[in-house]
């Protein structure tokens, strides 16, 4: 069979497409042992866009795509890309919205060269497309901190969830930077620096000082209270616009950092994340 990576791109497939109900029954066909995909299930291309559409088949054989199972009802704790193993989507369909349910490990190849025989039966929205690839890039990159750190704050894990929730409009990310990444007796202390990145935009709006003032004196006042198992030496809220790879050397991308997929704020930059 000849190979037309034109054909692919003129169709519209990218990452986020869903296939149409002939490609659907191929890779059906195609799932591994333990996983039984169902009709109504859609099967969702995860490979990155430039992947897709390469003109070399030889470099790219295949596309992986992604089971996605239509829910009853939505599940807040696998929401947002928050568990990294499941996850759920709310999306629009039409006149009505679908909620769509991901376990990571639901995942196949399909030779891409099929991709040539029918257009995709639709395409995710750009922000719940790029949600799915930063949830499966996750679980081989999520920072990971030591065991004695995270038993010294975990227990509030819902209160710092609720700060991030409160500035949500405001907050994209989160950076934290331990003096030491080794596990440490329960009476030596970790000392901790954060970065929060804000939208560049925020600086430029008159209520700016406050609003970095809120989320300077909010930040700094939750990991105050761990002392002195923990110490806090400092917040830094900076624009978008102010950080760089050297800035960010050393800090880690911060647990619940899902929170920024709740609504419809602004997401960091992945080219920000790339030296992480």
């Amino acid at each position: 069979m000849s190979f037309d990576a034109a054909a692919i791109q003129k169709l519209g497939w990218r990452q986020g497409s869903v296939l149409g109900p002939e490609l659907a029954r191929e890779a059906r066909a195609r799932a591994p042992a333990g996983i039984a995909p169902d009709e109504k299930d859609w099967l969702i291309v995860t490979s990155h866009h430039c992947d897709v559409v390469n003109s070399r088949l030889e470099k790219e054989p295949f596309v992986e795509v992604l089971r996605a199972v239509v829910a009853a009802k939505a599940d807040g704790q696998i929401a947002a890309g928050r568990n990294p193993r499941q996850l759920q989507l709310l999306i629009a369909d039409g006149a009505t919205s679908v909620i769509l349910s991901c376990r990571v490990h639901e995942k196949w190849a399909l030779p891409r060269e099929l991709l040539e025989t029918e257009a995709p039966a639709r395409a995710l929205p750009e922000k719940e497309g790029r949600l799915i690839a930063e949830w499966l890039a996750k679980r081989y990159i999520r920072s990971a901190f030591p065991s004695a750190f995270d038993a010294r704050w975990r227990e509030r894990m819902k209160e710092w969830t609720r700060l991030l929730e409160k500035h949500t409009a405001s907050i994209q990310g989160v950076y934290l930077q331990l003096d030491t990444l080794k596990e440490v007796a329960e009476e030596v202390p970790y000392h901790c620096d954060l970065i929060i990145a804000v939208p560049a935009r925020l600086r430029n709006e008159p209520n700016w000082a406050s609003v970095r003032e809120a989320i300077d004196s909010a930040v700094e006042g939750f990991w105050n209270q761990f002392q002195p198992r923990i110490l806090c030496e400092g917040v830094q809220v900076q624009g978008t616009d102010e950080l760089t790879l050297a800035s960010l050397d050393g800090y880690q991308r911060f647990d619940a950092d899902w929170v920024s997929f709740a609504d419809e704020t602004e997401t960091i930059p992945s080219t920000v994340d790339m030296g992480l």
